[in-house]
């Protein structure tokens, strides 16, 4: 499809880039395309056409998604186009690369991918999302596949607003400071405050298994809970209503929320994996994004997140009650304080000099040994208002059956979780290097958080 000129004697306007979309261009490399996955399960005769028109029509509302990049004064734009997101449909009998890198320079950042199932009761489909993760986060990729049914089931979209200009929470209104000190001074020191303890912990990559571990992970595969299809490079395991309740009394008998409890159940678990392949006994770190949202209206897709850091000790991960404790106060901390907001504050400070960003990112240290990102109730997350039935939401001839994501990793950040509820089932999800940690990497680690979750955990 050919882009459309701007009208003669005018230049098509760049837009820039939020903080963190800058931050995934210039993180961007061949093996690494920094893109995440939003997948959602559904049932009944999906209309390829009808499917088609819904993702043209969103995207017609979000710009990012009809935008390629260019690059002035050493940094990155958005530049509108009219060529929206592909559409690729039954990918493996087309003979289509639907996970390969992406040209943002040439197309457009965001996949919708149609995997086509057969059950023996029903008609089933994986749809899942592909956005570059400079177009949108998750939250707003979870909106975007709301948007799509919605209008695949024939019902007005909300209008979309202009967003916030900043959505970075003022860091001065929770600091109880000097009241002569001026709120940009607080916040900087905040921001170095929070720099200084991320540079003093120097976490662990995740390591190689040995060849031998790696194959009995891969016989292990076959598990019947676990989706361990060849046509996704992640992993993702539906925890029963059973389980969840399970779960549930287990982060009750803590005091701690489901979130704390699986946090804490990763970190255990990266940490056993390095004891495991190589003896380790480094600290883990865990990045946590947060989302920088401050209210329920619908805005463009963008990024409107930050990270959270997450670090604890060898020792500090061996000691169970003490963990799940401290990661639940860590969790209302960083609520509280607005500390993943710090994060985008210092991607404002380092993007304003010229390369340094590209040059702190290819310093060869790890800044985080995992990501686990939480996308809560997606059935909320998505924002939009369709019917209930026993297995889901109902979008016309289709029922949703479940909603999942799952972040990017990128090198010697090996590894990402991704945790979601959808009615009454829990689901966990991974995706790994498995180029740099070992074959079956994912399933073996969703294995062990989920065992660890069940059982480990529950003890004392």
């Amino acid at each position: 499809m050919q882009e459309l000129g701007p009208p003669p004697g005018e230049q098509e306007p760049l837009r820039p880039l939020d903080p963190l979309g800058e931050l995934m261009i210039l993180d961007t490399r061949p093996c690494y395309p920094m893109g995440f996955f939003i997948e959602c399960g559904c049932e009944g005769e999906l209309d390829r056409e009808k499917l088609h028109r819904a993702v043209d029509a969103v995207a017609l509302r979000h710009p990012n998604t009809k935008s390629h990049i260019v690059w002035k004064g050493g940094r990155p734009f958005w530049k509108t186009t009219d060529v929206g997101p592909q559409l690729l449909w039954d990918p493996l009998a087309e003979k289509a690369e639907p996970w390969r890198a992406f040209d943002l320079t040439a197309e457009s950042g965001l996949r919708v991918i149609v995997f086509p199932e057969h059950s023996p009761d029903a008609r089933s489909w994986k749809i899942v999302l592909y956005p570059h993760h400079a177009v949108c986060d998750g939250l707003a990729a979870c909106e975007l596949l709301g948007e799509i049914w919605m209008h695949y089931a024939g019902n007005p979209l909300p209008p979309v607003g202009q967003p916030p200009p900043d959505p970075v929470p003022d860091l001065a209104e929770k600091d109880a400071g000097s009241a002569a000190e001026k709120p940009i001074a607080r916040r900087l020191s905040a921001v170095l405050a929070e720099t200084l303890r991320f540079l003093s912990f120097f976490p662990a990559a995740l390591a190689r298994m040995p060849s031998s571990r790696q194959a009995a992970a891969v016989r292990q595969e076959s598990s019947p809970s676990t989706t361990s299809s060849e046509t996704t490079p992640y992993r993702l395991r539906v925890l029963t209503a059973e389980e969840v309740v399970e779960l549930r009394t287990v982060a009750n008998a803590h005091s701690v929320t489901l979130n704390a409890l699986i946090l804490a159940a990763s970190m255990r678990v990266f940490a056993a994996w390095n004891r495991e392949a190589t003896g380790s006994r480094r600290g883990i770190r865990i990045t946590m994004p947060v989302s920088l949202r401050q209210d329920q209206n619908c805005y463009p897709a963008e990024n409107q997140i930050g990270y959270a850091f997450l670090d604890r000790t060898l020792d500090a991960c061996q000691e169970n009650e003490e963990l799940i404790a401290s990661l639940a106060e860590a969790s209302v901390w960083i609520k509280d304080s607005g500390a993943a907001g710090m994060f985008i504050t210092a991607l404002e400070i380092l993007r304003t000099i010229p390369g340094l960003l590209w040059f702190i990112l290819r310093l060869p240290i790890c800044f985080s040994s995992a990501v686990v990102s939480n996308l809560g109730d997606t059935a909320r997350s998505m924002r939009v208002e369709l019917p209930d039935s026993s297995k889901g939401q109902v979008a016309d001839n289709m029922v949703i059956t479940h909603v999942v994501g799952i972040p990017p990793v990128r090198p010697r950040t090996a590894a990402s979780v991704g945790i979601a509820r959808y009615g009454d089932h829990l689901l966990l999800s991974c995706l790994a290097d498995e180029a740099k940690i070992g074959r079956g990497a994912a399933e073996r680690l969703l294995e062990a958080i989920h065992t660890e979750c069940l059982s480990g955990l529950g003890k004392s």
